[in-house]
Parts: C-alpha cells; sequence; structure tokens
C-alpha cells in the first residue's frame, strides 16, 4: 500500500495541529507532521487537502442498536454492514452493535452475526458486542421487553461465552438483581467489560458492583433509580467513582445540558463516553415501527414506545453530539472530540489501537467541516466515505 498524506486541522489528544500533515502508510498511522516543518511536502501529489477541515480520530460508539431499518437483533451480518455504512457517514469508524433484552436464541443468533461481520470489511469497524441485558431490573427496564428480563443463570452464561469467543464483549446489567453481584468478577475475569445499568440499584449496592469490577455506567441518568441527596443511588455512586466510565446520549432529549455538563464537569473528558443508543429507525422518516416485540414511535429526533410514551433509544448522530456538547460545555474540540474516541477505546481497552491521531495506530480517520458535518471518512487509510461536496 503506498503512502498518502492528508491534510488539515489535526485533533490531537491534547491539541489542534492547525494545517498538520498525517502521514499513512499501510493501514496505519505513521507520523505527524507541523506545517512548519513540511517544507515541500505540501506540495506532493500524496497530499490528501482537507485544510479548513478538522482531521479527527474516527470516532467510536460502544452503545448502538441499529440505523437504516437494520438492528444487531436482525441476526444477519449483512444488517451490521448497512449499520455500518449509515455509522460511516457520522464519522464513525468503529462500533460495538448492542443487543436487546430477548430470549436466549435470539441473543445467540445476533451474537452469530456480529461475529461474522466483525471479521469483515466494513465502511465502520466491527470492534466489539454490547449485550444490554437480559441481566435488567424489571423495575428499570425502560424500553427492554419485560417478557424477556431475567436473572443471570450459570448454563445460559456459558452459552452466551462459547456463542462470544474472543469477540470483545461489553456487558450491561443490573447487580442488585439476584445473584448478578456474584458473577461481576468472573465476566472480568473472561475479559468482558462489565456495565451497570437499568438497574434500580441503591448506592452502595452500586459501589459493590464497581468494587467487583464493573467500570462503566450505561447510559447514565436513563433508566435508573432516581437521583435523590438523601440515597443518590447508582447515579451517585458511578459519579462519586473516579475509576469508572461513564456513557452519556447528547441528543438533548435524553439529557437536559445541565447533566451533561454535571457528568463532564464531576467525570472529566477522561471518563465520559459519548454515546448515540440509536435504533434501527435512525435514517427512516417518521412512523410507527415494531421493535423487540414492542411499537415505537418516531417524530422528528425523538422515538417513543407506542403504548407508554417512555424514550426508546434515539436517532443521534454521534457526530452531532459532539457538536452538542461543543455548544452546552465551552470544553475544547480535542476535549470534546476524545469523549466519543479515545476515552470509548479506553472504556473497552482498545486504546492501543485505535481511538486518536497517534503513530502506530491505525489509520481510522474521520474529516469534519466546521459544523461538525462529516465530510469523509477512513478506515485503516482507505476512504470509505465521501460527504456532499467532498471532491477529493
Amino acid at each position: 500500500m503506498s503512502r498518502k498524506l492528508i491534510r488539515g486541522n489535526l485533533i490531537l489528544p491534547d491539541k489542534v495541529e492547525k494545517n498538520g500533515f498525517l502521514v499513512i502508510k499501510e493501514g496505519q498511522i505513521v507520523e505527524i507532521i507541523e506545517a512548519s516543518q513540511a517544507g515541500q511536502l505540501a506540495n506532493s501529489p500524496e497530499v490528501i487537502d482537507y485544510r479548513g477541515c478538522w482531521v479527527s480520530p474516527g470516532l467510536i460508539d460502544v452503545h448502538l442498536h441499529g440505523a437504516r431499518g437494520k438492528e444487531a437483533m436482525d441476526g444477519e451480518a449483512e444488517s451490521i454492514r448497512e449499520i455500518a455504512k449509515h455509522e460511516a457517514e457520522c464519522g464513525v469508524t468503529g462500533f460495538f452493535p448492542t443487543t436487546l433484552t430477548a430470549s436466549e436464541e435470539a441473543l445467540l443468533r445476533a451474537i452469530t452475526a456480529v461475529r461474522e461481520a466483525s471479521q469483515q470489511d466494513l465502511p465502520s469497524e466491527v470492534l466489539g458486542i454490547h449485550l444490554e441485558g437480559p441481566y435488567i431490573s424489571q423495575k428499570r427496564k425502560g424500553a427492554q421487553d419485560p417478557d424477556y428480563v431475567r436473572e443471570i443463570n450459570q448454563k445460559e452464561l456459558q452459552e452466551l461465552k462459547s456463542a462470544l469467543g474472543d469477540l470483545k464483549t461489553l456487558i450491561t446489567l443490573a447487580p442488585e438483581v439476584g445473584q448478578n453481584l456474584t458473577y461481576i468478577p468472573g465476566l472480568v475475569k473472561w475479559g468482558w467489560t462489565v456495565s451497570v445499568g437499568h438497574s434500580d440499584a441503591t448506592y452502595d449496592e452500586a459501589l459493590q458492583a464497581f468494587s467487583a469490577g464493573a467500570n462503566q455506567a450505561t447510559h447514565l441518568f436513563n433508566a435508573w433509580r432516581e437521583f435523590h441527596h438523601r440515597e443518590p443511588g447508582g447515579i451517585g455512586a458511578a459519579l462519586d467513582e473516579n475509576q469508572v466510565f461513564v456513557e452519556l446520549i447528547a441528543d438533548g432529549i435524553h439529557l437536559h445540558p445541565s447533566f451533561i455538563r454535571l457528568a463532564v464537569f464531576r467525570k472529566g473528558v477522561d471518563r465520559v463516553c459519548l454515546i448515540t443508543d440509536t435504533l434501527k429507525e435512525a435514517g427512516l422518516p417518521d412512523g410507527t415501527y415494531a421493535w423487540g416485540g414492542l411499537e415505537v414511535v418516531l417524530k422528528g429526533r425523538e422515538i417513543r414506545l407506542k403504548d407508554s410514551g417512555v424514550l426508546a433509544g434515539s436517532v443521534l448522530h454521534l457526530n452531532h453530539g459532539v457538536r452538542n456538547v461543543l455548544s452546552w460545555t465551552g470544553l475544547s474540540v480535542p476535549e470534546a472530540i476524545r469523549m466519543a474516541t479515545l476515552t470509548p477505546a479506553k472504556s473497552v481497552g482498545l486504546e492501543t489501537l485505535v481511538g486518536s491521531l497517534e503513530p502506530g495506530k491505525r489509520a481510522n480517520i474521520a474529516i469534519f467541516d466546521s459544523n461538525f458535518e462529516t465530510r469523509a471518512t477512513f478506515v485503516r487509510g482507505e476512504k470509505v466515505y465521501s460527504g456532499e461536496g467532498d471532491r477529493r
């Protein structure tokens, strides 16, 4: 593979290198060159010139269910490919297809499809899988199907493990349900990342889960015990524990911007993961759709259960989530981008491979205009998406 250079405003982990050069070879970043040190390099035919644009690490979404009418629960690798196309349009170069609370058979089909897709060349890489349930709280199930909510049992867990193989696995569970708490150390020993979520845990119960090895909080503030000044619950525990990563849906619907600020400035950008929690309705017109045995209604930017009006995921684009955070918090561009790149990579143990523009990492890159609309997306150095107006 020949060398190529991408020129633009490089979003590095701690600064912006204006009009810098990103040198790529064999699918990896090999060098970063300051504009002042480029010399005659600027005139090289190898240069892909994005001056005036942001050159960002490819975004990483560790929590999304689907898009374009497809979802992980379809149990088909082709569905994952369609989702990947949508993600590339959002500047997302790696994601964790996310399951729903469902029967064991349905989960096994979804796992098989995600494993198959993870071995394919897609426009956005499958970096792992997120099992959101079924081991959650009936009281805090949110939009999950109540018929399949259950506590962990060893036989089913072993069958899921066998199906997953070496696929990077993130699992959301409620530690206060049944004996779920006792399984956390074993899950961590397997190499899984354990996230507390859809949980009615008290502050002390959540602390026990974090002490046992859980290190994440699934879409913090949503589908949790109420945050009260005398019993802060799991939300308070997640905010209190410095090592815990928290997911946030920055669409302005799931959370008031003040709660985004609260989480960001309490946890810091190294512990906040921006996610979308998108459903298959992302990219579809308004209407009523079947979803996980339930019906949801999409209207504008909101998607809710038809029978109860409960929020049921989002149709957010992750690049727009970054834009929202920049508007609401006053953070710098590198800080906001970190929450959608390096921090989620760290949360699942992938930070040595992806998540930042550094030599030795995969050349997974997103090009954004000044409004954080996607101009182009590169996976392992190859362009996989060209946005409107991109002539290169």
